[in-house]
């Protein structure tokens, strides 16, 4: 299934879809986005995009200092406003303006849920655009509709409990203790830590405890209004989970196995035996003896003394999936199928839930005899393996489980069932259309979305596979592949009804796709990976490209000329259909994309705002300068004049003269923009982080 979820978060993410594919899906997961969004929204309101005044000012206007005269200036603005005001930003290029047509319900990965009963519940989770506020969402109807309340805070949020319909509270990164009184309007409460907070538990309006990194232990019995820190000799545990039976009787669990037990409150903690060294994340307790961990590489502990002893039921359960990973036994038939197992729910003794990575929701009905999956693991749906961190059931057949990409799910029989309440935000790698009404985006879970009436909606098609995406190609209505990763090749012949996987003889990731007719057809990936086909998928052969570093894009404009980007400054060129390919150039930088609309003239762009452009097919490169630093992430050419470029932080740049010049266009986004399609000069798409499209609109 490629690389998949690491619970710890780390650095921040290279701004490209193709080079995330190399980092664990934490950092995708705790990648707080780019910041400005709320004020950029505002912005875009009001907002002109203004071409290059250097472009419409005449010589006779500068002075010999090379400045402009105040009196012409004067004359030129009766002239300069109307005109940009009917072009936008220069020439054909810019007779328009891009607009997002699609957007997340929820632009957050959710930590959390909690339900009263079948009716009113609330999820929270750190906002993916940075600096904006932390997400919390609540339904009132069973989550048929979710609404957004004011969190009031940039801090990541954790978790969330609640005590009746009004009073509640929520937990998150530097020390973040929010409270409601009303059910609807949050406000701070003093925790006096700058610890980040993990986990909150309350067993009345008044008595309630708080655990995080550093040992913090916090408790309250005046329902927040005081927070003070408890526990003895826990200063260097990390905790993430707390529960408490009654005043008196409690537990916490953390990093290392550590499982710690107080009988008074929390005042003294003492150390119980795990048996473990993972990291556990959440304990329940069904009585004051019996109770429930889990945590990392699929551990469930279970107790029926107090936490005296516990027992490792999943302990070896991974070797069986080694010998048949792929998941070649029936559904039920295998017992665990996950890394990190996040939440836990019991309506009872007898009917228990847990949620972890890779899409899984496990559940028992025999009081934890048996887990069997009812997603995830064996049980595999297009888009169906994000990660789930929260959980939670309001009796034996109604429940909920939140996770990352704005993920909402809710079953009504008991799991045997799912839907989505929210539409996700997948990360968006690649996008190609055929005319102006019908198109493919591809990305993350294995997502497809097909339009057909130019974006307006999107329908989603079943891939036959949850892996990643790097690309997608169509010839036609009908002919269209799609790669990703594990060497994975996605093959429609119907427009998309059914997608049928091609046999590609690699596990490497592949990471970029173009076809020149039905039959003839170019795959690169990972580790100099190149794919060719000219039967349509049916047979792939493998070509060498004589490099081992990771090909990011190809593109060919017939059936033996074509070009291939890479990192490591890599550019390889054929003139054979790849029977060889042969180095361009000599660079030491990474390529993202590229680009050609003949034989001799293309682009190609990569890390560091990086523009390079040849007339003579790549015999010799010239550096365009782009004007910025972010990553550039695909370029597209209409003709040898008319260009568009796409990258990192809501790049759009756009030239009218072969790129001679590089202008900046407003996108209306913070977020990574990866992937650019034209069909005409009229009708362009974008795509990018977090399932956002823009499109293009003329005026």
């Amino acid at each position: 299934m490629g690389i998949r979820y690491n619970p710890y978060p780390h650095a921040p993410s290279p701004p490209h879809r193709k080079l995330r594919r190399w980092r664990s899906r934490t950092d995708n997961y705790r990648r707080k986005g780019l910041s400005g969004q709320a004020m950029i929204e505002r912005r875009a309101k009001t907002r002109l995009n203004f071409c290059l005044i250097g472009d419409i000012i005449s010589p006779d206007f500068i002075s010999k200092e090379g400045k402009l005269k105040f009196r012409s200036v004067l004359l030129l603005i009766p002239i300069i406003f109307p005109t940009l005001v009917l072009i936008g930003c220069g020439g054909e290029v810019g007779r328009g303006y891009w607009q997002i047509i699609r957007r997340a319900d929820w632009e957050t990965h959710f930590e959390s849920v909690f339900f009263l009963d079948d009716k009113t519940g609330w999820a929270v989770g750190p906002a993916l655009a940075g600096n904006s506020e932390s997400i919390i969402a609540h339904t009132s109807d069973g989550g048929r509709t979710w609404t957004r309340q004011r969190s009031g805070t940039l801090n990541p949020l954790h978790r969330i409990f609640f005590v009746d319909d009004k009073t509640g509270w929520a937990v998150g990164d530097f020390g973040t203790i929010l409270h409601t009184s009303d059910g609807e309007r949050w406000s701070k409460q003093e925790s006096h830590t700058q610890n980040n907070l993990y986990d909150v538990f309350f067993i009345s309006r008044y008595i309630g405890w708080v655990v995080g990194d550093w040992g913090t232990i916090l408790k309250t019995e005046d329902g927040g209004k005081s927070w003070r820190r408890i526990g003895k000799g826990t200063d260097r545990e990390s905790l993430r989970g707390v529960f408490f039976w009654d005043k008196e009787l409690g537990w916490a669990v953390g990093w290392q196995g550590v499982i710690l037990h107080t009988t008074d409150g929390g005042k003294t903690w003492s150390r119980q035996k795990s048996g473990v060294e993972y990291e556990l994340r959440r304990v329940v307790f069904l009585s004051s003896n019996e109770g429930w961990v889990v945590g990392n590489y699929r551990t469930i502990l279970h107790t029926t003394d107090g936490g005296k002893t516990w027992s490792y039921p999943t302990k070896g359960s991974n070797e069986k999936h080694v010998k048949v990973y792929g998941h070649v036994r029936k559904p039920g038939e295998e017992l665990l199928h996950t890394f990190m197992l996040y939440d836990l729910s019991f309506t009872d003794r007898e009917h228990g839930w847990i949620a972890g990575d890779m899409g899984t929701i496990l559940h028992t009905d025999d009081g934890g005899k048996t887990w069997k999956h009812q997603t995830g693991g064996p049980i595999q749906a297009p888009g169906g393996d994000v990660v789930l961190q929260g959980i939670h059931f309001v009796n034996p057949l109604e429940g909920w489980a939140v996770g990352e990409f704005g993920t909402i799910m809710h079953t009504s029989d008991g799991g045997k069932s799912w839907e989505f309440q929210s539409k996700q935000a997948y990360l968006l790698s690649g996008a190609c259309f055929i005319n102006d009404k019908v198109g493919w985006v591809a990305g993350d879970r294995g997502q497809v979305l097909f339009t057909d009436d130019g974006g307006k909606t999107w329908y989603p098609q079943d891939s036959s596979t949850s892996e990643c995406f790097g690309d997608v190609y169509f010839v036609d209505e009908k002919n269209g592949w799609a790669v990703a990763e594990c060497g994975t090749i996605a093959h429609t012949s119907d427009g998309g009804r059914t997608w049928e996987l091609q046999k590609s003889g690699t596990k490497q990731a592949l990471l970029g796709v173009h076809f020149t007719d039905r039959s003839f057809g170019w795959v690169v990936g990972n580790a100099g990976e190149i794919l060719h086909t000219e039967d349509g998928g049916k047979t792939w052969m493998r070509q060498n490209s004589g490099v081992d570093r990771d090909l990011m894009d190809v593109y060919f404009v017939d059936r033996d000329h074509g070009w291939v980007v890479g990192d490591g400054g890599v550019i390889l060129h054929t003139r054979n259909g790849g029977e060889t390919w042969v180095r361009q150039g000599n660079f030491d930088m990474w390529f993202l994309g590229v680009h050609f609309v003949n034989r001799r003239e293309g682009w190609v762009v990569g890390v560091g705002g990086t523009i390079i452009h040849t007339s003579d097919g790549g015999k010799n490169w010239v550096k365009q300068y782009s004007g910025v630093k972010n990553s550039l992430t695909d370029v597209f050419f209409l003709n040898n004049s008319v260009g568009w470029i796409v990258g990192g932080e809501g790049t759009i740049l756009a030239t009218r003269n072969g790129g001679r010049n590089w202008s900046k266009r407003f996108s209306g986004t913070r977020y990574n923009l990866n992937s650019i399609y034209f069909t005409d000069p009229k009708h362009g798409w974008i795509v990018g982080d977090n399932g956002i499209i823009l499109k293009f609109v003329p005026k």
